[in-house]
Formats: structure tokens, sequence, C-alpha cells
């Protein structure tokens, strides 16, 4: 014997106000872009924060907290990258041709100036990164390149080590910390935070 269905499948939903539909959207479209603006303008000032904790005390993390709560994330710095960045294609062409003269049209094809062929520019790039890493060196110079051969170390033209990424930082969410959160600003302990995001002001 089987239970009888008494709902109705083909009854129509009550239709929603488009008034409240359009109020909704338009509500919902200000936040957005003032969280967005307010998320740019947070995590500049906490890059800054960071960078000035790790050049001070090497702190590189930091948990965020609730007020009189629990730690809801944790903010992590993350290190930019410095490497080979080839900033004179021209120069760098000129000095494959010469270092090479029997594969310089292997290696370079001429345009309207001598170019490094793509893949033999990123062989060599790689090759200095990985000689950047053994050396460790510190602000923007003139890359260099290891001869293979002779073990001699030879100035790039056109290369430059210098800072290929910026340092950042990343959010990771603990658990249970994203609905802590949520929590905390539906029962206004996070005012304070979120005060800028309502304020008036045309944005």
């Amino acid at each position: 014997m089987t239970a009888t269905d008494t709902s109705t499948p083909n009854a129509e939903q009550p239709a929603e106000s488009l008034r409240d539909l359009a109020i909704e959207e338009a509500a919902v479209d200000l936040l957005a872009a003032r969280v967005a603006a307010a998320k740019k303008d947070v995590r500049a000032r906490t890059q800054a924060a960071l960078d000035a904790a790790a050049r001070r005390d090497g702190v590189e993390r930091v948990a965020a907290e609730l007020p009189g709560g629990p730690a809801v994330a944790t903010i992590s710095l993350r290190k930019g990258s410095v490497g080979p960045v080839v900033t004179d294609a021209e120069a760098f062409a000129r000095w494959v041709a010469a270092r090479w003269p029997e594969q310089r049209q292997e290696y370079t094809e001429t345009r309207l100036v001598r170019t490094v062929k793509e893949w033999r520019a990123a062989e060599l790039v790689a090759e200095m990164a990985a000689l950047e890493l053994s050396l460790d060196g510190k602000g923007t110079r003139p890359a260099q390149w290891a001869d293979p051969d002779t073990g001699e170390l030879v100035e790039v033209p056109g290369v430059l080590i210098k800072p290929t990424s910026a340092r950042t930082h990343s959010l990771t969410w603990r658990k249970g910390g994203k609905d802590a959160t949520a929590e905390a600003w539906r029962t206004g302990t996070l005012a304070a935070q979120f005060a800028a995001i309502t304020a008036g002001g045309e944005k």
C-alpha cells in the first residue's frame, strides 16, 4: 500500500513582486560595488602592514579573529619572486649572435631588428634563473649566464634580474570560519568593520 501524494505539482507559485526584485537587485549591485572597493582597499592596507611586520619582526602570518571570539581565518604573506627579464631584445639578440656565431641563424632571427627565437630565449632565461637561485642576490641588476664549458659568469646585455611578481598575501578560512563570520555580521558584532561600506555618499 502506497502513501497518497496530496501535493499539487502543477500549482503555480506566487509571483514575486517586480518592484521588490528591482530594489533588491539595485541594493545588491550597490553592495557588491562597495564591497569590491573595500576589499581592494583593505588588501592594500593589510599588505603594507604585513610587509612592515615581516621586516620588523619576521612575521609572515596573522590570525583573523572575531571580536571576543574564535579565529576564523589565517592571512599569510606570499613573497614576490625575482628573476631574469629581457628588457632590451635587440641587445640580447646581439649577444646571442656573437656568443654562438655558428648557430646565429638557428638561435636568432632578423625582422626589423635581430631577435632571439622564443625557444632559445626561454632556454637561456631558464639558465639565468637557475643561476640566480644559487646566487641569491638582491636588487635589480644585470643578469648573468654561466658558461657551461668554462664556468665563467657572463653579464648578459638586455636582460635584468628584477621582481617578476609582487609580494601579496592569501586568506585561508578555518573550519566553520565562514559561518561564524556570517553570524557575526548578522548580529552586528562586525558593525564597525562594515560601517564604511554602508555609509552614505556616492561610490
